[in-house]
């Protein structure tokens, strides 16, 4: 069974093949038999289908059907990954800081401490542990 990608191509006025129409008319049929469109309907649309040029024609055809990509709905991104390796890089800086002011810099140390802190800390843990699931 073929699977009709509505992300790819971005370019969508590129000519279809047969697969991508099987894959269209595969979504109606399981959509008629759901009972979302009716005999006339699915008739009509399963035409359309079968003369379909471009992507964008197939689009039209499955636009306000459920699990549909093509839903003007915003879609919940995933949160961008923190680097956690970055503080690391300026721990050198840090600890030569507090030797050339003979200690005097040393809360330059509170915020590696801190990362440190959270980046091992049992609920950070459990956090990818639960993610990773």
């Amino acid at each position: 069974m073929a699977e009709y990608s509505r992300r790819l191509p971005r370019d969508r006025q590129l000519r279809v093949g047969d697969a991508e129409r099987e894959a269209v008319g595969d979504i109606l049929r399981r959509e008629h038999l759901a009972g979302r469109i009716d005999n006339e309907e699915f008739d009509e649309r399963v035409t359309r289908c079968l003369a379909a040029k471009t992507y964008s024609e197939l689009d039209d055809l499955i636009r306000d059907l459920p699990g549909s990509d093509l839903d003007p709905r915003p879609r919940a991104t995933r949160p961008l990954r923190r680097p956690r390796g970055l503080p690391y890089a300026f721990l050198p800086l840090v600890l030569a800081a507090i030797v050339f002011s003979n200690g005097r810099a040393a809360w330059l140390l509170v915020p590696f401490i801190w990362f440190m802190v959270r980046h091992f800390s049992w609920r950070d843990r459990a956090r990818q542990t639960i993610r990773a699931r």
